[in-house]
């Protein structure tokens, strides 16, 4: 999984690197022993102040996830299995998650991401019928599910909704094969936090793909969820927040 660099949002700075740093310590970029880089390259990476930096480093330590030593720099926590053990996830996985989200959050209709007009082939500036799911509420299990739909399945798109098998539902209308899909991570927002329980600036896995009916582009998926629980091995694809 790669990390985003952008540093952007609602809050803050410090809290971003930190979340940025734990996550390559989750993913095995920085595994247990190694030197982090110093701080003046670490600051110029993120464009970030020397107190913006070490106040993320501090929390870093605090959690045992780092070792600072005066004249010989920051390194990963060596005393401790500091890389976290992730349940390795395919597409199938994530596709078969999302039909654990069955409580209809929202519906309606909005002007999806480019990348998403291009996937159902929209114009540019055109509208797409959606609809956002989540588990119920005493549910285990931390993921949004949000769903485009093509403008030949907008009319339906509350009773797709209700399906509690959105690919089985699609079934019943045609073929259906998978099309492109792609992965990114991306920092928890405050309505990204609402939404999945978790504290803002946690690391989020944001899975992204196109359902086919009968060779068309029917909808276009993506899935959030905790990217500290689950590695998923897809082809980045830049920097789309939506859901």
């Amino acid at each position: 999984m790669t990390s985003s660099g952008s540093l952007d949002g609602e809050f803050s700075l410090y809290r971003q690197v930190e979340a940025i740093l734990r996550d390559q310590i989750a993913d095995g970029q920085l595994r247990a022993g190694d030197r982090l880089p110093a701080e003046d390259a670490l600051r110029a990476q993120f464009g970030v102040s020397r107190g913006t930096l070490r106040q993320a480093l501090d929390g870093l330590e605090r959690d045992g996830l780092v070792e600072r030593s005066q004249g010989r720099g920051t390194y990963v926590g060596a005393s401790q299995q500091a890389q976290v053990d992730r349940s390795r996830m395919t597409l199938s996985d994530a596709m078969a998650m999302a039909r654990c989200a069955v409580h209809i959050e929202r519906q309606g209709e909005a002007v999806p991401p480019p990348i998403v007009a291009s996937a159902l082939k929209l114009p540019v500036g055109a509208e797409a019928g959606f609809f956002i799911k989540l588990p119920r509420e005493n549910s285990e299990l931390h993921i949004g599910i949000k769903r485009y739909l093509a403008p030949e399945l907008a009319r339906q798109r509350a009773d797709l909704a209700l399906e509690a098998d959105f690919d089985a539902a699609l079934a019943r209308l045609g073929t259906v094969t998978l099309g492109q899909s792609w992965v990114e991570a991306i920092l928890a927002e405050p309505r990204f936090a609402m939404l999945l329980k978790v504290p803002l600036g946690t690391a989020l896995l944001s899975v992204w793909w196109v359902d086919l009916l009968n060779g068309a582009p029917a909808a276009c998926t993506q899935m959030i969820l905790p990217g500290s629980s689950f590695a998923l091995d897809l082809q980045p694809h830049g920097k789309h927040d939506d859901l």
